[in-house]
């Protein structure tokens, strides 16, 4: 049985010489790359921040102020079933909100990454056109 001819070969070909880009197209988009990551540094670095902040609350939390309140909550007078249900209304309370924070961080993360992929797509849409003449090929 021989080979599936791939219906989609004739749309992919593209020539060699626009495979090969010049070393200076090359060299334009690193070097706007570059300032692209020293434009957004500040978000970058806000990101970040609110990523560690994020992971060192839950860690927090769960190891040390989760542990240390259900210690607490066993030297009251108030039965086992008690204290474990409002533990666990208060562990599902704080993991929601855990998950929205994340949401949140994570909604503007990407919505960051789209800007700086579309200041990118049109760096290199510009750099395409000037090396084909004009003519922007995708």
């Amino acid at each position: 049985m021989g080979k599936k001819p791939n219906v989609f070969e004739a749309f992919c070909e593209v020539p060699l010489e626009k495979r090969q880009l010049p070393l200076q197209a090359l060299y334009d988009y690193q070097k706007f790359y570059m300032e692209l990551v020293k434009k957004y540094r500040q978000e970058i670095e806000f990101i970040n921040g609110l990523h560690t902040a994020h992971t060192s609350e839950v860690t927090k939390f769960y190891y040390e102020d989760l542990p240390a309140i259900e210690q607490k909550l066993k030297g009251l007078s108030i039965t086992e079933e008690v204290r474990e249900e409002w533990v666990r209304s208060l562990h599902s309370h704080v993991s929601a909100s855990f998950e929205m924070s994340q949401k949140f961080i994570d909604t503007l993360t990407t919505k960051k990454i789209e800007e700086f992929d579309a200041d990118i797509k049109a760096k290199i849409d510009e750099i395409t056109k000037a090396q084909n003449g004009g003519a922007v090929t995708w």
